[in-house]
């Protein structure tokens, strides 16, 4: 301890009062069901979870390419850039890109928002980012000013962190400062489909079922009815004994005891909370497992409404939140992100044949490129490189058919 600080004490840390939002985050938000929804008791239903499950997996799995500009459009990768051997190799000491970019993701799509912190080199370039709960950050304005700050406080300690030293995953929100989260804005329906597990719950729990009755002809005793029942149990109950051949004596009948139209509208109940939670987060209900009205052609096509409607939209969200957080001015200009989709929109190996040859024909792949698509090693000889092109063609400047070298 220093001179100065036992003689005046240690100074008083400033932290940004936390919102009602903030508080109602962390406990959960009301809902007319006088229940609260939070993010975990979200995830508690299978199907919400496999909802976030789902998008998170599918934006941790697809690889991030860094590119430098050149004149006329072209590109060339820069693997050795900074920011992409952050994405191709680690992020961080902990953790790999995949788990990285998943759990931003779940978070985003939990609270709204997903903040890293920064971790930068001696020349400014970032050398690490390292995740931070939400429920560990809150936003502060700074007065008279558009800019915001972020009060973290967590394991390492409380400090502020300003924009440039936090890579940012926002959801649709109102304004620029405050988040919005699906789970606020969407609650009634996720309260609903927690309720409706919650109920399906206590029935199992507090319901008693019968699978049947057994009618005899005339009037038996507690003690009669008590060794019959074991009796019959002994033999036709438990899955060991399933599907045996019973025999009832003395004019005994058996009848089955069916569904009633309760249980018929909880099933129903159950089905449509997996629509809502499917409208909620964008996703085609065959992607959660509701294959109601599922067939072949629609659930291939479903798979492509996924990766366009709601895997897209994500990545967009993503490759610009990475050029404005992680590069500078100059570094914008002269490079661009991009996230590579062919492993989410990979069609069967017959349809890609089918592509790769008619690319082939017109000249718009090489062998090699070809190759390349299918992760295997390019060819050594000289016509692996070259383009083709069918001899009907003719130049479009010209209007002359073209020289066949071959005639």
């Amino acid at each position: 301890m220093s001179i100065w600080t036992r003689f005046f004490g240690t100074r008083a840390e400033r932290r940004s009062k936390a919102t009602s939002w903030d508080l109602l985050a962390q406990l959960g938000l009301p809902t007319l069901t006088s229940g609260l929804v939070s993010p975990a008791q979200v995830e508690g239903n299978a199907a919400a979870f496999n909802a976030v499950q789902l998008i998170s997996e599918a934006v941790g799995s697809l690889p991030l390419n860094v590119y430098t500009r050149a004149q006329h459009g072209a590109r060339a990768a820069a693997a050795t850039h900074p920011v992409a051997r952050l994405f191709a190799e680690a992020p961080n000491e902990l953790q790999s890109p995949a788990e990285f970019v998943t759990m931003m993701q779940a978070n985003c799509l939990h609270h709204g928002y997903a903040v890293a912190e920064i971790e930068r080199d001696g020349r400014g370039a970032p050398a690490a980012l390292w995740p931070i709960h939400p429920g560990q950050v809150s936003l502060a304005r700074i007065p008279g000013t558009r800019r915001i700050v972020y009060q973290v406080s967590d394991e390492v300690g409380s400090r502020r962190l300003l924009p440039q030293d936090a890579l940012v995953i926002r959801d649709r929100w109102d304004d620029p400062f405050t988040p919005r989260s699906r789970l606020d804005r969407c609650r009634e329906a996720l309260a609903g489909a927690i309720a409706t597990e919650r109920f399906a719950a206590s029935l199992w729990r507090n319901g008693a079922k019968l699978s049947g009755f057994v009618q005899h002809p005339e009037a038996i005793g507690p003690e009669a009815a008590k060794t019959l029942r074991e009796s019959l149990q002994a033999l036709y109950g438990g899955a060991d004994n399933a599907g045996r051949i019973g025999v009832l004596e003395e004019g005994m009948t058996w009848n089955q005891a069916s569904a009633t139209p309760h249980d018929a509208e909880l099933s129903q109940a159950r089905g449509l909370a997996v629509l809502e939670v499917a409208r909620i987060f964008n996703i085609p209900p065959p992607m959660l497992a509701d294959l109601t009205n599922a067939n072949y052609s629609n659930v291939v096509e479903m798979r492509r409404q996924f990766a366009a409607g709601t895997i897209q939209p994500w990545l967009v969200r993503w490759e610009q939140a990475i050029a404005r957080d992680l590069f500078s001015t100059d570094g914008r200009r002269a490079h661009e992100v991009e996230f590579d989709m062919d492993l989410l929109v990979c069609a069967d190996y017959l349809q890609r044949l089918q592509g790769y040859r008619i690319g082939r024909e017109v000249g718009l792949y090489s062998a090699n490129d070809l190759r390349r698509f299918e992760h295997l090693n390019p060819r050594s000889d000289g016509e692996a490189e070259t383009f083709l092109s069918p001899l009907n063609m003719q130049r479009e400047q010209a209007g002359a058919p073209k020289n066949d070298d071959a005639q």
